[in-house]
């Protein structure tokens, strides 16, 4: 997939203003990271708009692809804002970083939970990218395909129907820290490719806010993704998409296997 003219000259283009201190010390440090740990190929960055608001979504396959993903969007120019476990936001300084660059923390399962999704519906509005992992974990499929995910992710996109909607599939970086087996394997360095589709056409939806039409159109990004992934790999996904169940809400009435 090649990328048109402009592309080479958007790749690193500083975000319009200028950067906080945390942003200062966090963009050179992710980019860093990632280069370090990974042989980044990045494809289709120009599906990622200059200006205005983009919700980007991605599938997740290890604990080190944030790495990567964030260097994808600040190389097409653009500053993602991520939708961040908010335990993650009680690490001592990667917590304040978090919070000073605007990152969102998400309370998986709680009342907070809503508070997340309008937090990023506010980033999108405001003209900001948000990037969501939709499975909201790393895949448990034990061949990395992506998951059935929350529908969290369509509820932001059914807020802001003027916000293009654009998958970015990414394959290999559970090679340098696989997440079943918790082996680290950063050396040599293992290449994570990521590549953004064409914004996806959610016209249908628009207007509607019911349950229904959220769990269509996750499964809808979803799919996108599964496909693409197996695009990267050279094999067909799966028909079906894996379904996990949470611990903590397992077994549960009225559960949907935490695919809600």
């Amino acid at each position: 997939m090649s990328e048109n003219p402009d592309a080479a000259v958007r790749r690193g283009r500083k975000t319009a203003g200028k950067l906080g201190p945390a942003l200062q010390f966090m963009v050179p440090a992710v980019r860093g990271l990632s280069r370090t740990v990974f042989k980044e190929k990045f494809e289709g960055q120009d599906h990622i708009p200059v200006t205005g608001p983009a919700l980007v979504v991605l599938n997740h396959i290890s604990v080190l692809d944030p790495l990567a993903t964030a260097s994808f969007v600040w190389t097409a120019g653009r500053l993602p804002l991520f939708l961040i476990k908010d335990s993650v936001f009680n690490v001592p300084l990667v917590g304040k970083l978090f919070t000073k660059s605007r990152q969102i923390s998400v309370s998986r399962g709680s009342s907070a939970a809503q508070a997340s999704l309008d937090a990023a519906i506010a980033a999108l509005r405001d003209g900001q990218v948000v990037a969501v992992y939709p499975e909201g974990t790393v895949t448990r499929d034990p061949d990395f395909w992506p998951m059935q995910a929350k529908t969290g992710v369509a509820r932001i996109a059914l807020a802001v129907p003027e916000a293009p909607v654009i998958p970015v599939a990414q394959w290999g970086a559970h090679r340098s820290f696989d997440y079943h087996t918790k082996k680290l394997r950063l050396f040599p360095r293992k290449q994570t490719h990521i590549r953004a589709l064409p914004p996806m056409d959610i016209s249908k939806y628009h207007g509607r806010t019911d349950n229904q039409a959220a769990r269509r159109l996750t499964d809808e990004m979803m799919r996108a993704l599964a496909d693409e992934v197996g695009r990267m790999r050279g094999k067909p996904a799966p028909a079906e998409l894996y379904r996990f169940v949470t611990p903590k809400r397992a077994g549960r009435p009225g559960d949907e296997k935490g695919a809600r």
